[in-house]
């Protein structure tokens, strides 16, 4: 790709804004206003998978995909992010987003200012280096309703004053997540290799995943042990997640009735499907398919 080319991004973009940044003093529909602003931090939300290819200055971004699929260009190289996954964009680093197949998909993007993330680090981690941080991490259940709730919150705030303690707090959870321990440090590439292959999973087809269990040369529970101690959640939990968002996109996109859906998802019954989608999302599949 020409360098000029990416060293002058484009600002058609815009119109993907949604239109819930909670600072008056940003335009809500011009992009480059939030990404310029001098605020320290923003928050926003992104309905379409499409940008220019671009870099950063002087602050970090930190995206979270919500809904759907998308594919992340980073660097050149291109990764397929599902729901739950979040990157954090350092200085510098060109990055793009583009649509994944049919795939529609929501992400949350929040940035701050560098200097206010190196205080940040400095405050939590004693220096405000960036090394020992993991750029892609995966978000567990428990993790992913947390920063839906954050979503919530910002997008009800009327107050600005309490939409910026917001924000910091939301930013300041999410240079969390990116922190990286030691035993994710050394993650045998097999484990690296197995959640790639359960990323990609075509969840309507229950033989695949039983090729992808049998394909880690692994016992069942030698597997089920290793996945928690290196990504902190059950494999059971994860991949009811990547089950759920393979609903939300037939739901989104497809007409297929509620008992289709459970049913080539491989749930027991329209209720088991029903209760477990309420569960996490707060809503049954019928309201999440009338709301979209």
């Amino acid at each position: 790709m020409d360098k000029n080319q990416l060293s002058n991004p484009s600002n058609d973009i815009s119109s993907d804004l949604v239109q819930h940044d909670i600072f008056p003093s940003v335009t809500k529909n011009d992009v480059g206003s939030v990404l310029q602003s001098e605020k320290q931090y923003s928050f926003h939300v992104w309905t379409k998978p499409k940008t220019s290819y671009h870099s950063h200055d002087n602050y970090i971004e930190i995206f979270i995909v919500t809904e759907g699929k998308l594919i992340h260009r980073f660097e050149n190289k291109d990764t397929v992010m599902h729901v739950g996954d979040a990157f954090l964009i350092l200085p510098g680093q060109y990055h793009k987003h583009l649509p994944y197949e049919n795939y529609e998909s929501q992400h949350i993007n929040i940035t701050c200012n560098l200097q206010f993330a190196r205080e940040l680090f400095k405050l939590f981690f004693g220096t405000p280096d960036f090394s020992f941080l993991r750029q892609l991490t995966h978000l567990n259940s428990k993790e992913f309703e947390t920063v839906s709730d954050y979503r919530r919150l910002l997008l009800e705030s009327k107050d600005e004053t309490y939409g910026d303690i917001l924000v910091k707090s939301f930013i300041a959870y999410m240079i969390g997540m990116f922190y990286l321990p030691e035993e994710q440090i050394k993650m045998p590439e097999w484990l690296r290799e197995f959640l790639r292959k359960l990323n990609d999973l075509d969840f309507e087809n229950e033989s695949n995943l039983s090729e992808i269990y049998a394909s880690s040369n692994y016992s069942q529970t030698t597997l089920a042990r290793e996945f928690k101690k290196y990504t902190g959640q059950t494999l059971i939990s994860y991949v009811n997640d990547l089950k759920l968002s393979y609903a939300c996109n037939l739901l989104k996109n497809t007409s297929f009735d509620m008992l289709t859906v459970s049913n080539k998802l491989g749930y027991s019954s329209l209720s088991h499907f029903n209760h477990v989608f309420k569960t996490k999302y707060g809503i049954t599949p019928l309201q999440y398919r009338k709301e979209k």
